[in-house]
């Protein structure tokens, strides 16, 4: 099967990163980057899928027998089998027998390699176990923080599916500020909201966040409860939806029965004028503690600083959060094709907490805002 474009592209970033730091192969372990290097990741909860590399060779993807076609529709590499389920003794495969399985393979495919590249993070015990019998005299170096680095410029295919992440952000958006009536439980909105996503895209929907209502909401976020929501009390939604493993995250802050009192509308016009100001400072070049300067200044400047407890933002991709982060001693640079989010707040006891948060695409010429939905209360 041919290569998808986007897994091929990234075949080919790592195959520069290992030439670069003078390894000659590489042994991918977690599941989030085999997904990223190959676009294969299993549906079933417990399948070890490694992706082995090596200087001049085909890349191998060795996985379980019974995913062996869905894996051929995005990877153009080799792919090398175990079997995972076998009726008569063998339901699930442990890391460790796939480990063993994968010995002769590793034997052979690295043989004569001394200096190999593995993301460590992620690299099971069984694995780099079997790599040391295999292979006794190899040094493994860890790779984990340069493929953390490389992902966080995003690539086509990985910016269309974000997108669609944040569409369907903006959809449960519009339904939620319908269901905010006085009379329902958080999770009763939560669930009717969860319900219609999956409705949408016709399958499991990944949905979580934090729902908090009232009191609530001073204390930044939560899970939804079976706490009643009452008329002209804050609601917070911070939306966690992912489409194909990748992330939107955003954030409104609407009023149950939609009239707000004036406390709550003085503390929505000053994050609303902290998240222009973070906009403002999103382009190619800034640090991540810039970014934070230009948001909690905002607050500062209007005497709420201490009600500011949390980061201004961070990027997003396969992960709800990962760099760039915007935090105070943050030396992480923004670059085009980063994918971040601006989520200023503030909680104030008595009054009740607000946030709103959007996600942005960092191109040469300026931020693109990839949500839509309304900011307002």
């Amino acid at each position: 099967m041919p290569w998808a474009k986007g897994p091929r592209e990234r075949i080919r970033l790592l195959e520069g990163l290992l030439s670069e730091r003078r390894l000659e192969g590489a042994v991918i372990s977690g599941k989030k980057e085999v997904y990223y290097f190959t676009g294969f990741m299993s549906w079933r909860l417990l399948l070890p899928t490694y992706l082995f590399l090596r200087s001049g060779r085909e890349p191998v993807l060795f996985t379980g027998l019974t995913d062996a076609a869905l894996a051929s529709q995005t990877f153009g590499g080799r792919i090398e089998v175990y079997e995972n389920y076998k009726l008569e003794e063998r339901m699930v495969a442990y890391p460790g027998y796939v480990a063993s399985e994968s010995e002769k393979f590793i034997r052979d495919y690295f043989a004569g390699a001394t200096a190999i590249g593995a993301d460590s993070w992620n690299l099971p015990h069984s694995l780099y176990a079997a790599l040391q019998r295999s292979i006794p005299n190899v040094e493994v170096a860890d790779i984990s923080q340069d493929i953390l680095a490389m992902r966080t410029i995003k690539h086509e295919d990985e910016l269309e599916l974000i997108s669609k992440s944040c569409e369907l952000a903006d959809k449960a958006y519009a339904m939620a500020r319908s269901l905010v009536t006085p009379g329902r439980t958080e999770v009763e909105i939560y669930s009717e909201i969860h319900k219609e996503l999956s409705r949408l895209v016709g399958t499991f929907q990944y949905f979580a966040g934090d729902f908090v209502s009232g009191e609530r909401t001073v204390a930044v976020g939560g899970p939804p409860t079976s706490r009643v929501v009452k008329e002209g009390e804050p609601f917070i939604f911070d939306l966690w939806v992912t489409t194909k493993e990748y992330w939107s995250d955003t954030c409104r802050t609407y009023v149950v029965g939609g009239k707000a009192e004036e406390g709550l509308r003085k503390l929505h016009s000053i994050v609303l004028k902290a998240m222009e100001a973070g906009i403002q400072m999103l382009k190619a070049g800034a640090t991540g503690a810039q970014v934070y300067r230009s948001i909690h200044s905002v607050f500062k400047d209007a005497g709420y600083a201490e009600f500011f407890p949390h980061h201004a933002g961070h990027g997003i991709g396969l992960d709800g959060q990962e760099p760039p982060f915007f935090i105070p001693r943050s030396s992480d640079v923004l670059k085009p094709n980063m994918v971040v989010t601006l989520e200023p707040g503030l909680y104030v006891p008595g009054v009740g907490g607000v946030r709103v948060e959007n996600d942005f695409l960092i191109t040469e010429e300026g931020p693109k805002q990839l949500t839509k939905a309304t900011m307002s209360l």
